[in-house]
């Protein structure tokens, strides 16, 4: 039999932690998160990922001590269980903003009420929404950020290794700071199109003035459509040069949060 197999007693407590590490990030993680994906199938890559990555952490009695108490055992579990729940999360951050920006980029254009059904989070959201998140999605893909997190997963057991060691709740403060500098990348990402559309807002109600006998309203919001989608299609170099940036600063993040654990 594989000596990958032969777990002592010891060993298979590791492998389990480590087991608990892999799921929870799988079931967090925007790929594997999403709820289109049945919760067997997310086990299954955990498991698999695990007996990839457990050979690679010389596992021995060090690691996770001797005559450990159940109550232990559970915090250990937990800890785990919020290790891989944060990376996963962290790596849902990237679209987070994607969304940001897309809700922004409708309500402006006046088309927020123009949704359609998203498979991935079971829900309706807007058209702009779903472009943005497609866009963003092969970005993701394109540059290899799967890779980029899967690796941050196999060095957070260098950082934070499966011990008795339990984590530290004292600098969690970086969670805050890494929403907000989400918030702000997706109004970045939103920016051109709110500034094109203020602009012609200001346009038509100079000429709402200046013709009264035009119905501004009506004409502004086909104009506004079009315009939005102009601009949007435009910046759209601009708006990969934020993704190109949050990614950055989810991957700084990702390690900062990893060693305050």
């Amino acid at each position: 039999m594989p000596q990958i197999y032969q777990f002592s007693e010891t060993e298979f407590l590791a492998f389990f932690l480590v087991m608990v590490r892999m799921t929870a990030f799988v079931v967090s993680w925007p790929v594997f998160g999403v709820p289109l994906v049945p919760s067997p199938l997310k086990i299954l890559f955990g498991l698999i990922l695990s007996l990839l990555v457990f050979p690679t952490l010389n596992i021995n009695a060090e690691y996770i001590g001797a005559d450990l108490q159940s109550m232990t055992i559970v915090l250990l579990f937990v800890k785990e269980v919020f290790v891989g729940l944060s990376l996963g999360y962290l790596g849902r951050l990237f679209f987070y903003a994607l969304s940001i920006a897309g809700e922004i980029i409708s309500v402006s254009m006046g088309i927020s009420s123009a949704q359609l059904f998203n498979p991935s989070i079971e829900g309706q959201s807007s058209v702009t929404n779903q472009f943005l998140i497609g866009v963003a999605t092969l970005f993701f893909l394109a540059i290899q950020g799967h890779h980029l997190f899967l690796m941050a997963l196999n060095q957070s057991f260098q950082i934070v290794p499966v011990s008795n060691h339990l984590i530290s709740f004292s600098e969690f403060e970086h969670f805050g700071v890494i929403v907000q500098q989400v918030m702000v990348i997706g109004l970045k990402m939103s920016a051109p199109v709110l500034v094109a559309i203020l602009f012609m807002n200001l346009v038509m109600a100079v000429i709402g003035r200046a013709v009264p006998q035009i119905n501004v309203l009506i004409t502004s919001l086909p104009v506004n459509i079009l315009v939005g989608f102009i601009v949007m299609i435009v910046a759209l170099p601009l708006i990969l040069a934020q993704m190109n940036d949050l990614l950055e600063v989810t991957a700084v993040n990702l390690f900062k949060i990893l060693k305050t654990f």
